[in-house]
């Protein structure tokens, strides 16, 4: 059985420069998907329901309070781009969040 992968574990290899742009936008591109997000979590979730496994990415913000931010269409695909973007050498087969406050990354 082979393996697809809905988005690549590290999707683009980008200079240092371009890495430190994409830190310094990352709060205000994913604001523009999930405003109000203080905390944003991200889990791979491997999936085989029409065939062979596939590997997509479910993203959960989260408020100040801890309420749900409602993502629209598409939204975990594009964080999860986005993060793995900015952040290429964290393991994508776990789960992360990342925090607005510091801008940073952690392993769940």
């Amino acid at each position: 059985m082979s393996v697809l992968e809905a988005l690549p574990a590290r999707p683009r290899k980008a200079s240092a420069g371009r890495r430190r742009r994409h830190r310094h936008q990352l709060p205000w591109r994913l604001h523009q998907i999930a405003p109000g997000a203080v905390t944003i979590l991200v889990s791979p979730i491997w999936t085989d329901a029409t065939g062979p496994t596939e590997r997509i990415y479910l993203a959960r913000a989260l408020d100040r309070d801890g309420r749900l931010v409602k993502l629209p269409a598409g939204g975990s695909r594009r964080i999860a781009a986005l993060l793995q973007g900015t952040y290429p050498t964290a393991d994508w087969n776990r789960p992360h969040t990342w925090h607005a406050e510091t801008n940073t990354l952690t392993e769940r």
